[in-house]
């Protein structure tokens, strides 16, 4: 699968890893738009369409980053969602698993193996995809 122009919403609020991730996703051929707040991530998933959503789990406060993830369920139901955190725990793998994300990668993550975690999810989500069906309007889920 080409990663080539997929549309990455990369959600994190340390600095660090804002400036740095996202020239590797790059590399990779990821189109990335980077936010650092849940208001600004849903503030880009209503102006634009994402293939993928990488957002970090705890935000501005803990497990904010669901808002974002239910954010672009509603409006991009089809997007990979991942989320990434540095803190771990039971309660929020489960919280993901009722908020149907694709994966849960915990911080630090070498960004190869990330970037194979993006790529066998979006491939996964390919076949589970309408648009690539015949006779299906490719994009459909981002008219709005």
């Amino acid at each position: 699968m080409s990663l080539v122009r997929k549309r990455l919403l990369f959600v994190d609020d340390e600095p660090g890893i804002r400036q740095t991730l996202p020239v590797i996703l790059r590399k990779y051929g990821f189109a990335v738009t980077v936010t650092a707040t849940v208001s600004e991530a849903i503030d880009e998933i209503t102006k634009q369409c994402f293939d993928l959503l990488l957002c970090d789990l705890n935000l501005e406060r803990e497990h904010d980053g669901f808002e974002v993830v239910r954010a672009i369920r509603k409006a991009h139901p089809n997007a990979v969602v991942i989320v990434l955190t540095a803190f771990p725990d039971v309660d929020s793998a489960i919280q993901g698993i009722r908020e149907q994300i694709d994966d849960y990668v915990i911080k630090p993550s070498n960004p190869d193996t990330l970037v194979t975690i993006l790529a066998n999810n979006l491939a996964k989500r390919k076949g589970d995809n309408p648009a690539t069906q015949a006779n299906h309007f490719p994009f459909a889920d981002c008219i709005q």
